[in-house]
Parts: C-alpha cells; structure tokens; sequence
C-alpha cells in the first residue's frame, strides 16, 4: 500500500518499531528530502516528523526570518521594532533591549507556529464535533416553592392566643426539595445529544481560527497597528509557506523516482 510522502518523511525520521508502516530504506527518503532548499526541509521535517526540538524550531524561525527580509516587502529601518528615539539611541551606542529589536523574528515564529499548528484545536481538524448536552446558565422560579426556597410542613394554631388578625398561627417549613433551598430551578434544555454537527470554533472548515489579538501580542504591537500593517502580511507569509511546502514535495517526488 502506498503512502503519502509527507508519511513517507515521517516514518523515515520516526524510531522504527514493530508496528511501524513499511517503507523504502529511510535514507533514500531523507537523502531525496536533502535536495529541497534548507527553508522547505526545515518546514518538512518539522511539519511530518515527530516533535520537534527547539534547535529545530529556532533554525526555521531564523530561516524564516531571513526569507522575509530578503523578500523586499521590509524594510529594516521600518521594522526593527524601535521607536525613532530608539533607533537614535542604538545609533549613539546605547544598549536597547533584546525583545524589541527584531520584530520580523517574532513574525517568523508566529507564522511557523500558525503554520504547523493549523488544526482547529475543538475539533482537531475533523470539521465536525459529537453533540452534547447544552450547558445553559438559565434559571426560573420554583413551581413548587413559588421562590421562596421553603415549604410549609406543618401549621398549627396556639390556643387561647388572639391578636388583631384573629389566632396566632404557629407554622413549620423546611428547604424546598425540588430547588434545594435556592427558589429558582436551571432551565432544562433537552437537544438531541445524538449525531455529530458542525464544530463552532472552525465552522466546519477544520483549520485553525486566526488570532487577530494573539498575533498582535507575539507581535508587541497594537491591536490596530497590527490590522492597519501586519494582518494581510501573515496572509501572504503563510500561503508563501505553503507554496514552499509544496516546491520540497515535488523535489522529494522527482527525487524518489529517479
């Protein structure tokens, strides 16, 4: 049976064990994947094989990085992430701290994890989720108790004891059963918990939601900055990604039969 040759990348780079699919010699799939361009390879190995080490992670951020700045869409002095009195400073000599020189790093390593991580997280990545109970926070009063949380369990009236609202009335109440005490009830929604339907969080499409305020913080920018300047860069950067990814499969295709 053939596999996939994104498989294929992962059972070469995986352990081989007992249960482990068949394939071709390891190395004649890694050694093909070695002749696509060090980005594309990097993307693969971190995308199909198995959990990736921070030294992986971090040599494609900074391959990452370099492929954005070379691409003429930035320009360093506009993107470093400094302020203009900054960027004086840095040029005085001055010390400027690490975590906002290099916004294109951090832009890098956002896209690598949107990239990677593109699953939605509710349905991992099916598109459809099991039904069940609706939770609801809906309450409503109390029909045995009329919402006062207690019923009257006896009553009785004390002899030779009148006042002006006729005889005194000696009445015994305890917590109401139904409601416990509280005087209003959860409402009971009762929907068909059979089946599957359609996951809310990725309206069936199985990928993974865009963050604006998650891309944002990675960022260290502004919620607008970041719609106004970075919004269809991280468009563009992941279906570059993706035009990347699927240059090394056709390398590694060309190269598995030859």
């Amino acid at each position: 049976m053939m596999i996939d040759l994104k498989e294929r990348v992962g059972v070469a780079m995986s352990v081989r064990g007992q249960f482990t699919d068949p394939i071709a010699d390891p190395k004649v799939t890694l050694g093909a994947l070695a002749f696509a361009n060090d980005l594309g390879s990097a993307l693969a190995r971190i995308k199909a094989g198995p959990l990736p080490t921070p030294a992986m992670i971090r040599r494609a951020t900074l391959l990452l990085a370099q492929m954005i700045r070379t691409s003429g869409r930035f320009k360093r002095a506009r993107f470093t992430g400094l302020s203009r009195d900054e960027r004086r400073d840095q040029r005085a000599g001055h010390a400027v701290e690490r975590s906002k020189v290099d916004i294109v790093e951090r832009f890098a390593l956002r896209l690598l994890d949107e990239w990677v991580n593109d699953q939605c997280v509710e349905c991992e990545g099916r598109g459809v989720v099991r039904r069940t109970r609706a939770v609801t926070t809906s309450t409503h009063t109390c029909d045995v108790c009329g919402g006062s949380g207690k019923v009257c369990v006896s009553e009785e009236r004390i002899p030779f004891f009148e006042g002006r609202n006729g005889p005194l009335v000696f009445r015994e109440y305890e917590p109401c059963e139904d409601c416990g005490g509280m005087g209003r009830i959860a409402a009971s929604p009762a929907p068909d918990a059979k089946g599957r339907h359609i996951c809310p969080d990725c309206f069936g499409t199985g990928k993974r939601q865009v963050d604006d305020a998650g891309r944002a913080h990675a960022l260290g920018v502004s919620l607008d900055e970041y719609r106004r300047n970075w919004s269809w860069r991280f468009h563009d950067m992941l279906a570059l990604l993706d035009t990347v990814d699927g240059s090394v499969y056709d390398t590694l295709r060309r190269q598995l039969r030859g």
